[in-house]
């Protein structure tokens, strides 16, 4: 029951700071600020990513309750019922690692709620908002590393750096597909956003195909760090674990090249096709599914002792 609590929190979690980081990358980078008009449909589109936002940090406050309540749980030995009766606590929070980590990550979803209201209310300085947003969210992102079995690992720098990295590659791409499927719904009602789809579609097809190989670099460096061996990939239940992640990031991987080459290729012949943007929303829409089953293998992976030992 306790484990089966603490994947689901972790999964809400580690989704949640991915979407959040990958949303914030596709609205400053992908959009292409630089060179956006006055539009009220790409107004219409930030908007909807700015309630995108509003929910994922609602999930990833409801999450970050869930797993601190549960460690506290896991760490004292206590009854779920009766955790906070004493002040088992306040030790966890002030006298851990995960404490510390806990206390810097509620710190930023206080302080990233603040800025999502004052985005409601204030359009003028949208830019600004958004630019420390991402910055949040970035470090949001970023803590979880902190508290990684890599983090624990012998290689302490390199299983951290690799970790991060890891991190910020997943939430640009798979974090990114949400946003894209928005802009994808508003896309085919609207001519002038019709004209945007494939810039758009090739600054993130770009920015993909780099986050895939920082993947694979830091999934090896991970991999080496705490599997170890050929033989304990093979014969551990973290190995197992990894196996169908690696086989569900393959096929993740084949979606994608199958949008970049095949419908984005028809797309570049025929820009406002919108039987062909209704296609590409479906299938941005199947790679997000999956993504979220990686993040779930995630956090399987999460509550599962490495095949390497410390």
């Amino acid at each position: 029951m306790l484990i089966a609590l603490l994947i689901i929190a972790r999964t809400a979690q580690i989704g949640a700071s991915i979407l959040l980081a990958g949303t914030f990358t596709f609205e400053l980078v992908t959009l292409g600020p630089s060179d956006r008009p006055a539009n009220g449909d790409l107004h219409e589109v930030e908007r909807r990513l700015l309630r995108l936002v509003r929910w994922s940090l609602i999930v990833g406050l409801l999450s970050a309750l869930l797993w601190f309540w549960l460690e506290v749980t896991n760490m004292s030995g206590l009854p779920l019922t009766r955790a906070f009766s004493t002040t088992a606590w306040q030790e966890v929070l002030f006298e851990t690692e995960f404490g510390r980590v806990w206390r810097l990550r509620l710190g930023l979803i206080a302080v990233a709620f603040a800025l999502v209201v004052l985005g409601f209310a204030q359009d003028r300085l949208r830019c600004t908002l958004t630019l420390a947003l991402f910055l949040v969210s970035v470090a949001l992102l970023v803590s979880l590393a902190w508290i990684s079995h890599a983090a624990a690992a012998r290689v302490q720098p390199l299983g951290l750096l690799g970790d991060a990295l890891h991190l910020c590659a997943a939430s640009v791409w798979i974090g990114g597909l949400l946003p894209l499927a928005i802009f994808l719904t508003r896309t085919r009602a609207s001519l002038s956003l019709g004209e945007r789809a494939l810039p758009v579609l090739r600054r993130f097809s770009t920015l993909s195909l780099s986050c895939v190989g920082v993947l694979i670099m830091s999934g090896i460096s991970n991999s080496w760090l705490l599997v170890g061996s050929i033989h304990a990939l093979f014969t551990t239940r973290y190995g197992w674990l990894l196996l169908v992640k690696l086989a569900a990031f393959g096929v993740l991987v084949g979606l994608g090249a199958r949008n970049r080459f095949v419908i984005k290729t028809k797309l570049a012949r025929v820009p406002t096709g919108s039987d062909l943007l209704a296609q590409l929303r479906r299938n941005v829409i199947c790679e997000a599914c999956l993504g979220l089953a990686v993040v779930a293998i995630v956090a399987c992976l999460g509550v599962t002792p490495p095949a390497r030992g410390p």
